[in-house]
């Protein structure tokens, strides 16, 4: 009987050394699991990040293609004004030949 004794704490003491080998384990990939999701969480907000990034450079391009378009609209306008003007210039000019040939003929 005492060998049965002897031998059942010789199987405890192996049975603890395991669970201890086994506790160690669990540990080490519950510690693995921490990690991964930090790591996932930190990829996440890298994403969100980019996200933003993208949309504030979509917004930024639609300006500039807006800006771009409002000054081709000020060029065309301000070069419709000034052909108007060239327009009125020479029509005045025309005037004032024939107002001096009239004065001339008189």
């Amino acid at each position: 009987m005492s060998e049965d004794v002897a031998g059942l704490k010789r199987e405890i003491e192996s049975l603890k050394g395991e669970l201890e080998h086994y506790r160690k384990m669990v540990s080490g990939y519950e510690n693995v699991l921490k990690l991964n999701e930090m790591e996932l969480d930190n990829a996440q907000k890298i994403i969100s990040m980019y996200e933003n990034i993208v949309e504030y450079s979509r917004v930024e391009l639609k300006l500039a293609t807006e800006t771009a378009r409002a000054q081709e609209s000020v060029s065309q306008l301000g070069r419709s004004e000034l052909m108007d003007a060239f327009a009125k210039i020479s029509a005045l000019e025309e005037q004032n030949r024939r107002l001096r040939e009239q004065r001339r003929d008189a």
